[in-house]
């Protein structure tokens, strides 16, 4: 009885802490500015930087927000990397919309022949 407690409770404690570690991600193209400076190394001034520069369009990846947002550096991206800073799917870009592309071209090309109907 009491080794199955001791191992629930180490099976709760393993899992809350990998829980925690996803919880601490932190996405640079959806963070708002206050989230953005709870990173290490991330103050006010950079983190408007960083807003400002995923408006024009959104960061492919942490390399992306390094070119693009001055301030950032080598050292200073790996602490804010390190600190849970990321750029999650929507720097990327969707390109399937719900059906395939033959299908799409076909009703394209539909749409503009003539109603008349066919003999």
């Amino acid at each position: 009885m009491r080794l199955a407690r001791i191992a629930r409770a180490v099976a709760a404690s393993l899992l809350g802490a990998a829980f925690a570690g996803a919880a601490l991600a932190l996405d640079a193209n959806s963070a708002t500015q206050a989230e953005l400076e709870s990173i290490r190394g991330v103050g006010p001034a950079l983190a408007a930087r960083i807003v400002e520069a995923r408006r024009a369009r959104p960061f492919a990846d942490l390399d992306d927000l390094k070119a693009r947002v001055r301030g950032v550096g080598d050292a200073n991206l790996r602490r804010m990397r390190d600190d849970g800073l990321d750029v999650g799917p929507s720097g990327r870009v969707q390109t399937f919309t719900g059906q395939a592309a033959s299908a799409r071209a076909k009703r394209e090309r539909g749409a503009g022949r003539s109603a008349a109907p066919r003999p």
